[in-house]
């Protein structure tokens, strides 16, 4: 769907050789924004549609986040909406094993390569959208936040100081004109990260990787879980004029599965 929500309005995209980054880039495009992706593997972009404006970033690196905006800022004379979907692989942390697998420094990898980089990543936004009095800074969580299943430790602990993180800045950049809002999105089935989670999960309690997935889609009231590209379009909204009075709110995108 073409509809220019986000014309004129220059993008800022992390971690976007993921597959929810990639869907974030195309959905942000197609809504006529001015994307600059950037990714620690950046070459993963170079033969997509969308590739263009790469550049690669450590989005842990302070340093090189803060050159990297200003050089986006530079070229584009502005910075509307920045978004973060850096994470590390699921099975660094161990990932659908029982916590007392989970050693504190696995424990700890998540709160840093996905809440570390959300906040090195907003830092950075927040020089160049107080000197404009605008733009939209996005988080992306997930249902763990809320639901807290067993064997998903580091990431729920993570997913949930992400929200936490996305209060107090709209709460102190907001007098600024800067918003910044969560999108706490239900699982995208088609993530490397889902299959991993759910393969592990089924093998704890002897089940296949698909009875695994259709026993967490019998809890959600629309009875079948989500994609990136869904999940994308939320992002859009979120970073476009009609949530303009939006801010320091989770987007729930959880079919449901989590009701407040």
């Amino acid at each position: 769907m073409k509809n220019n929500l986000l014309k004129n309005k220059v993008a800022v995209v992390f971690g976007a050789a993921g597959n929810l980054g990639k869907q974030v880039a195309k959905a942000f495009t197609d809504q006529g924004a001015d994307v600059y992706l950037s990714d620690i593997k950046s070459d993963v972009l170079r033969n997509l549609s969308i590739a263009r404006n790469i550049q690669t970033v450590d989005a842990l690196n302070e340093a090189e986040v803060e050159e990297y905006m200003d050089t986006v800022a530079s070229l584009a004379g502005r910075i509307d909406i920045v978004i973060n979907l850096s994470a590390s692989e699921t099975s660094e942390y161990n990932h659908g094993k029982p916590a007392t697998e989970v050693s504190l420094d696995q424990f700890l990898i998540p709160m840093k390569t996905t809440t570390g980089t959300q906040f090195v990543t907003a830092k950075a936004a927040y020089k160049h959208m107080s000197r404009q009095k605008s733009g939209v800074v996005i988080f992306i969580t997930s249902t763990l936040s809320k639901i807290a299943p067993p064997w998903t430790t580091a990431l729920t602990a993570s997913h949930a100081a992400t929200e936490a993180l996305t209060k107090t800045l709209a709460q102190e950049w907001g007098p600024e004109g800067i918003r910044v809002i969560c999108v706490r999105s239900e699982a995208m089935t088609e993530s490397s990260t889902i299959d991993y989670t759910f393969t592990t999960m089924g093998a704890n309690i002897g089940i296949s990787r698909e009875e695994m997935q259709a026993s967490v889609e019998e809890k959600v009231p629309l009875k079948r879980l989500t994609n990136g590209m869904e999940t994308a379009q939320v992002a859009v909204l979120a970073a476009s004029d009609l949530a303009g009075f939006m801010t320091g709110t989770m987007l729930n995108h959880s079919g449901g599965h989590v009701l407040e």
